[in-house]
């Protein structure tokens, strides 16, 4: 069994209680405080993380927000491009029929004064050739053959003109 002594039982709790309050002073302190200092570390690392996180969520949202409107801009550049060209294309057509129109018309005004001209030509031609005829006729004073085949003459002048 075991016998309990007096005697290095109590040296042994005041050795003890004398190693308790040594450490208490000298290590306690210097341990919780670097405890404390580490608990603090990690406390500030954790809340730069947090604060890391919801500056990398705002920058991701904000490239999603600036990506969302460069393709809707681009989008409406696209959409105004194409109003554009279709206008220009639209112009050149209108621009292209209005001269094809003035020229038609220039055309047609050409011919219908080449055509007056020529009309007035075969009149005044063909007043010349009766004239003529008629002054033949007066000069000679030929039998009805005669006068017919001086008709003719004249008539065939008249479409060789």
């Amino acid at each position: 069994m075991v016998e309990v002594h007096g005697g290095p039982l109590l040296w042994s709790v005041i050795t003890f209680l004398l190693l308790l309050l040594v450490l208490s002073k000298v290590a306690w302190g210097p341990i919780i405080s670097a405890l404390e200092s580490r608990e603090k570390e990690i406390r500030d690392a954790l809340d730069s993380a947090a604060i890391a996180k919801e500056d990398a969520e705002k920058a991701t949202s904000e490239y999603e927000k600036i990506k969302q409107e460069a393709h809707s801009e681009a989008q409406t550049i696209l959409a105004e491009a194409k109003s554009i060209k279709e206008k220009m294309i639209t112009d050149a057509v209108d621009e292209a029929k209005k001269k094809a129109e003035i020229e038609t018309q220039n055309a047609l005004q050409s011919i219908n004064a080449e055509k007056e001209k020529a009309v007035n030509e075969i009149k005044s031609a063909a007043v010349e050739l009766s004239i003529q005829a008629a002054s033949k006729l007066i000069e000679k004073n030929l039998d009805d053959n005669d006068n017919r085949k001086l008709v003719n003459e004249a008539i065939d002048k008249i479409g060789q003109a």
